[in-house]
């Protein structure tokens, strides 16, 4: 082959793994979102088109593929796709789908489907006798090719609009971000069609790697979308897990594409194995934890399944407070119905006296109980009586360990279908026992690094040194625009709003905009030193952010969630502690003017 054909063959072949590997990796994340199957089902569309370009005889010298010739790989790629990212583009305009959007999306699709038939039977292009298929000239336009290239310039252009229009309408960042780069996708996709024109029907020696080039860069742009700003997902992209399923693909490719070729160059093998074994090597092992999820689904129960996905949330919620306690609560209740336990208590030692973390149908008082009375060794199968009560009826003990030391116990009551619990449910309860342990144990470390700092800087805790109505600064906040209602807080009471009114006639509104003027003023001690052109910013302007987008902005919670990249849960207790922080504020500018 000659440098052409084989960088002509090193792009499609590279597009077509890659163009597999990124629909497959939208669809097992968000099997239940429209765009991200769309915008597969596009991806996956233009790999038909890449695939065309490999099976071309050129790259094979004398072994020629009989598949090469079928019309229906030359129209099953660019129209389907272009139908597809149509819809797509649809999908993000804001509000609900109405009759007018329907028709143009049902338009696209018609005409899509209409363009394959006629590739098909008709022919909307052709090869030219002798041509050189490396380049574009060596391709006849045939008699329908003006009308639907014209059509597909028409939606590529619908496209860019949609995606355009949406980014200019959402006040979030990183949705507009999204939009943006998608739009420029679909810009450097429709470059293809000039291309083609300008080859076929002006005869200029265009090479065919152009437009792979083009829809292999197009592809990229869509690829970083999806993992810098989550674009067509559902949720948030995890950054390792995106470029971790992308290394390994890559490592599977370079593993198997020289066997094939060692198999191509010895044996005589058909050249289709080199195409075609490591696009499957991808699809199994994009399919793996898929095959698992649906494994589960068939062999475990459905409380098992429930359980392993509270597990893995109390695993993200370690550092989280209070609703670490909530999810153990659940887990706790969970693990004891799976089991058929009668009841479970969680309980953890301090110093030389048992507390309770969490219960599940308990009522006993764990003040009376000692942590001698829960010290041992393994796994302790428990006789009647054999703990103190109120855990004289319990069945079953697990002991929590950190490095060499016990620091607790999940103590379950007995089964309520049998005397004693089975191994099979020993099994069961072993693995989350282990993990709610770990949850436990990193707690404290969160809250024994808090008592540190609290003690090197010498203040109490943020609850006890808050003296400022945190009500009355939260409700002044949500009015922030209002003056006649902020002069009527009890914040216009405040000596530092007295001393900044205006000598002589003060009105009520006056009054207001100082009230407004001294909330701006703490609002905007919360912002960090410099600039930050991070994005996500980092955690420490979250407090900052939301109150401004929020309060001053006006910006829906939801965009701020997503331009912060945090959940609904992450927002609230944010939001709180910042009003927190700006009621100690006003109290200590209160103090300086004593």
């Amino acid at each position: 082959m000659t440098y052409l054909a084989e960088f002509t063959f090193f792009i499609n072949y590279t597009a077509f793994i890659l163009v597999l590997w990124l629909g497959l990796y939208l669809v097992m994340h968000n099997p239940r979102y429209s765009l991200s199957w769309l915008t597969a089902l596009t991806l996956w569309s233009l790999a038909t088109l890449f695939l065309h370009y490999l099976l071309e005889p050129t790259f094979w010298l004398n072994r020629n593929f009989a598949v090469s010739a079928n019309p229906w790989f030359q129209g099953l790629a660019v129209a389907p796709a272009l139908a597809f990212w149509h819809h797509a583009s649809m999908l993000t305009r804001p509000r609900r789908m109405n009759p007018w959007r329907l028709v143009r999306i049902l338009t696209a699709y018609l005409l899509a489907a209409t363009a394959v038939i006629v590739q098909a039977t008709a022919q909307l292009w052709s090869r030219t006798p002798g041509g050189d298929l490396l380049y574009l000239n060596s391709r006849q336009a045939g008699p329908w090719y003006p009308f639907f290239g014209a059509a597909l310039l028409v939606f590529i252009v619908a496209s860019m609009i949609n995606l355009i229009r949406s980014a200019r309408t959402t006040r979030a960042e990183l949705p507009r971000k999204q939009l943006v780069t998608l739009a420029w996708a679909t810009l450097v996709a429709g470059l293809t069609g000039p291309a083609m024109l300008v080859g076929m029907l002006l005869r200029w020696p265009i090479p065919s790697a152009v437009i792979s080039l083009l829809l292999a860069f197009s592809v990229g742009l869509i690829g970083f979308g999806v993992a810098r700003y989550s674009a067509m997902m559902q949720g948030r992209t995890i950054h390792r897990d995106f470029f971790y399923n992308l290394a390994l693909v890559g490592l599977v490719s370079l593993v198997y594409i020289p066997i094939c070729w060692m198999l191509l160059q010895v044996y005589q093998a058909p050249p289709i194995t080199v195409i075609l074994v490591p696009v499957l090597a991808v699809f199994t092992h994009s399919l793996v934890n898929p095959a698992y999820r649906l494994i589960d689904r068939v062999l475990l129960t459905r409380e098992a399944r429930r359980m392993r996905t509270e597990l893995r949330q109390l695993s993200r919620l370690t550092l989280e407070g209070d609703a670490l306690a909530h999810n153990l609560e659940l887990t706790l209740q969970t693990l004891c119905r799976s089991v058929n336990a009668s009841y479970g208590i969680v309980l953890a030692f301090q110093a030389d006296r048992v507390e309770s973390i969490a219960s599940f149908h308990w009522t006993g008082n764990p003040s009376l109980l000692k942590p001698g009375d829960l010290v041992c060794e393994d796994v302790t199968h428990l006789a009647a009586h054999q703990l103190p009560p109120p855990l004289e009826e319990a069945a079953l003990l697990v002991p929590f360990y950190g490095e060499q030391d016990q620091f607790g116990a999940l103590v379950l009551g007995n089964p309520s279908n049998g005397p004693r619990f089975a191994e099979e449910d020993i099994d069961h309860i072993l693995n989350p026992a282990e993990l709610i342990g770990e949850a436990i144990q990193k707690n404290w470390q969160r809250k024994r690094w808090l008592d540190e700092m609290t003690q090197l800087k010498g203040l109490p805790w943020p609850e006890e040194r808050i003296s400022a109505p945190i009500e009355v600064v939260e409700n002044a906040l949500r009015n922030l625009d209002d003056y006649a209602c902020l002069a009527d807080s009890p914040l216009a009471e405040l000596g530092l709003v007295q001393f900044r009114l205006p000598k002589g006639t003060v009105t009520h509104l006056d009054r207001g905009k100082v009230v407004h003027e001294v909330l701006l003023d703490a609002i905007n001690k919360l912002k960090p030193e410099g600039e930050t052109r991070r994005d996500p910013p980092p955690r420490e302007w979250y407090s900052y952010l939301i109150l401004k987008d929020a309060y001053l902005e006006g910006v829906a919670n939801r965009d701020i969630m997503l331009h912060l990249y945090i959940s609904e849960g992450t927002f609230n207790r944010t939001r709180r502690s910042a009003i927190r922080a700006v009621a100690r504020t006003l109290q200590e500018m209160e103090n300086n003017l004593r």
